[in-house]
């Protein structure tokens, strides 16, 4: 666990209605909410991000997305390519896949009321 003086892990959640998880890959989101855990484990929404990249097909595009969303240390989505995975957990950053509402989500993967 964290220690207090620590700052809070931020979550990155792929949506487009701000409501449930975004079901295709992770890049095609129009939207990333931003989420920050802190050491007693309170989850608190921080803002909402616009993933510039949602209708681009680049090579390498988790890189170009990761750029959005690269102060975040887990990310939370229904899907990300394999090699994506890959250059994602590279980075450093711990990924859950989970579908359906976002709140219920926190709360099952964090245990949080």
């Amino acid at each position: 666990m964290m220690k207090k003086s620590e700052k809070p892990v931020l979550i990155a959640v792929p949506t487009n209605d701000g409501i449930t998880i975004f079901k295709k890959m992770l890049g095609m989101a129009k939207y990333f909410y931003i989420y920050a855990l802190t050491s007693e484990g309170r989850l608190s929404f921080v803002e909402k991000r616009e993933n510039p990249y949602e209708t681009t097909l680049q090579h390498l595009k988790t890189l170009d997305v990761y750029g959005v969303i690269s102060d975040c240390k887990i990310i939370i989505s229904s899907f990300i390519g394999k090699k994506g995975q890959e250059r994602l957990r590279a980075k450093g950053v711990e990924l859950y896949f989970i579908k359906g509402d976002i709140q219920e989500s926190l709360k099952s993967i964090f245990n949080n009321e």
